[in-house]
C-alpha cells in the first residue's frame, strides 16, 4: 500500500471530523515512574520521555525538567501544526522554528507565600521561511496558534482531577 501524504491525511481528517465529530475525541495517556533523585521516565505510546532537573536544583541534569518539556510541547505543537496546515493550503515552507520562554516564580513550587506555581507568562517567536505571500502565511500562522491544543490548554482554565493512592504498611 502506498504511503499517504501528510496533505492527504489532513484533508481526510478534516472531512471525517466534519461528518463524525464524536470521532474527534482524543484521550492521550502517559505513564510515568520515578527512577532516582529528581529523574523520571515517562512512556508516551512506545516512546520514552526522560525528565530531570539541573544540578543547581538538585538533579543530575540528565534531561529537560517538566516545565521545559511543557515549553517544548508548545514549540513542537505550533511548528508541526503550522507545517501540516501550510501543506494542506499549498503554501511552500522552507523552514519553521520556534523559541518559547516562560516566567515562573519558584516561590510557588517551594510553597513560600501565596504565590502561584504556574507560569506568569509565556512568549514565543515563530520563524517561518516561505516564498509565498506574507499576509497569507501570517494569517495561517495566527489561526494555527489560536487552535494549537497546547497553547489553548495554557490559555484557558482546564479542570484537573485525580486521586492519590497510598500503599504500604
Amino acid at each position: 500500500m502506498a504511503e499517504r501524504s501528510l496533505k492527504d491525511i489532513v484533508a481526510t481528517r478534516i472531512e471525517f471530523f466534519k461528518r463524525k465529530p464524536e470521532a474527534a475525541i482524543y484521550k492521550p495517556k502517559v505513564s510515568s515512574k520515578h527512577i532516582r533523585n529528581l529523574y523520571t521516565e515517562t512512556m508516551v505510546r512506545e516512546h520514552l520521555v526522560k525528565s530531570d532537573y539541573g544540578e543547581a536544583a538538585g538533579g543530575e541534569n540528565q534531561a529537560p525538567n517538566p516545565i521545559e518539556l511543557l515549553l517544548s510541547a508548545f514549540a513542537a505543537c505550533i511548528e508541526a501544526a503550522f507545517y501540516e496546515f501550510a501543506l494542506h493550503e499549498d503554501l511552500k515552507i522552507t523552514s519553521v522554528s520556534a523559541d518559547v520562554e516562560g516566567t515562573l516564580d519558584l516561590r510557588g513550587l517551594f510553597m513560600v507565600g501565596d504565590v502561584s506555581a504556574g507560569f506568569k507568562d509565556v512568549t514565543f517567536v515563530l520563524r517561518i521561511d516561505s516564498p509565498d505571500d506574507e499576509a497569507k502565511v501570517r494569517a495561517l500562522a495566527e489561526k494555527v496558534i489560536a487552535h494549537c491544543p497546547v497553547v489553548d490548554s495554557l490559555k484557558k482554565p482546564t479542570p484537573v482531577s485525580g486521586e492519590i493512592i497510598i500503599t504500604g504498611k
